[in-house]
């Protein structure tokens, strides 16, 4: 059995340079009393102070989070923000376990959901609770199920940012080709299947594809009323049908040619999935709502958006990233960091992030201003993400060991009973059992 064990050596060094102010003297008394000696004090203008953000946004993401990086970088002369991009998620934490190793961290990060709580169990994060506190920011005001990542005891070690869920996206087009309703996309998991099978062509086209990724059968799991951790976190709630039905869904669609498997491990086989459906070789995907803006802007057919299909119910998991304050820094240099926090996750730049990238928009006021309104008027698709919202109510586990057991225990498992023909649903589900349950002993 694989056993990742992540070592954190966190060696905070903390300095603080003090700049000084310098007068001239001048002796006026003819060296008989220094009593009319005079200072002339000269007042020194404090540099700014440079904020290092480390992100995961790259293209026209990281276009758009430029954009509001320098609206900051112009709005005042305290503090220069410096962004700096680190790969994807898994690169993100990575290079944030070596930096926290180090002692060498950055003073704000984009740090994969799941990941949080490993991070903050080395005491790696900043407790946001006293800036906010300060700042009177209204936590009410973010989306509730968004900010299931952010609580830890009676701290804020996180607030969301580019956070995401799952969302189904269907070829308009082709719909009308076939004779589909391209306004009446597949419902339920069984209606999924009768369209893929009437939109598929052997071997040019496939109906449905969907990376075999943990993120979308954790979707699967919910949608039969189904939890990823039991009740007493420990061992999983889905070692039984619950688990098992998802992976004969894929299989059976697999086999008789109406989905396509995207290759590739980790986010390779999304970037497979999405263009194969840009070039029409699919006609259905289940992707991120962070994908919209992509899809809409490189698809020549006309995009639908819609739910994930149902099976008992409709269910689905949030993912994306939070934004984090790294530990062990100044205080006037955390001070600058959450300046920037705060401008980041303000009502306008929450709206302009979300407009510009499809991410879902983390705060309510700016899903309720009139500009977002306007927004959503004129590209209904984004409704969609912000209408399955409603069913995110089955939480993903805060648990230390989430991390290992979603990236590694899970997706191994599940990716092996895709491709290896004897390796049936339930011995995957038996050894994600037997693997989580040890895992969550330690």
């Amino acid at each position: 059995m694989r056993k990742a064990k992540i070592l954190f050596i966190a060696v905070m060094v903390i300095s603080l340079l003090v700049g000084c102010s310098g007068g001239n003297k001048k002796d006026s008394s003819n060296n008989s009393t220094n009593n009319n000696n005079k200072e002339n004090q000269q007042t020194v203008k404090k540099d700014p102070v440079t904020v290092k953000f480390w992100s995961s946004m790259r293209g026209g993401m990281g276009e758009v989070q430029q954009s509001i990086i320098d609206d900051f970088n112009n709005s005042q002369d305290e503090v220069i923000v410096e962004v700096l991009f680190q790969g994807n998620y898994y690169d993100m934490g990575a290079k944030l376990q070596a930096a926290v190793a180090s002692g060498d961290v950055p003073h704000i990060a984009q740090l994969e959901m799941s990941r949080i709580k490993l991070f903050d169990e080395a005491g790696a994060l900043a407790d946001m609770k006293p800036y906010i506190n300060k700042n009177n920011i209204d936590l009410n005001d973010f989306v509730e199920g968004l900010m299931s990542f952010s609580y830890v005891d009676d701290r804020i070690v996180s607030l969301p940012f580019n956070r995401s869920t799952p969302l189904f996206y269907y070829n308009k087009d082709q719909f009308k080709e076939v004779g589909l309703d391209p306004e009446n996309p597949p419902k339920t998991w069984d209606e999924l299947k009768e369209f893929a099978k009437k939109l598929s062509i052997p071997e040019k086209r496939w109906g449905y594809s969907v990376p075999i990724d943990t993120w979308f059968y954790e979707g699967m799991i919910m949608q039969n009323d189904g939890r990823i951790f039991n009740e007493d976190e420990t061992g999983i709630g889905f070692d039984n049908e619950i688990g098992t039905k998802p992976l004969y869904f894929w299989k059976d669609m697999i086999k008789d040619g109406s989905m396509k498997i995207p290759p590739g491990k980790e986010y390779n086989s999304f970037e497979v999935a999405r263009n194969d459906f840009a070039a029409g070789i699919v006609s259905m995907i289940s992707d991120s709502t962070g994908a919209l803006r992509l899809h809409q802007d490189t698809c020549e057919f006309e995009v639908g958006t819609a739910f994930l299909p149902k099976d008992s119910r409709y269910g689905v998991p949030t993912g994306g990233a939070n934004v984090i304050m790294m530990s062990g820094h100044p205080k006037e240099e955390e001070e600058a960091a959450w300046k920037f926090v705060e401008f980041l996750t303000n009502t306008e730049n929450v709206a302009k992030w979300a407009k510009g990238t499809g991410y879902l928009p983390a705060r309510k006021s700016s899903i309720e201003s009139d500009d977002f309104k306007n927004y959503l008027k004129e590209n209904p698709n984004a409704q969609t993400a912000i209408d399955q919202l409603e069913y995110t109510d089955i939480p993903r586990p805060f648990h230390d060991k989430f991390t290992e057991i979603h990236f590694v225990t899970i997706m191994d498992a599940i990716q092996k009973c895709i491709l290896v023909d004897n390796y049936t649903p339930e011995q995957a589900v038996a050894d994600i059992a037997k693997e989580a349950k040890e895992l969550l002993s330690e």
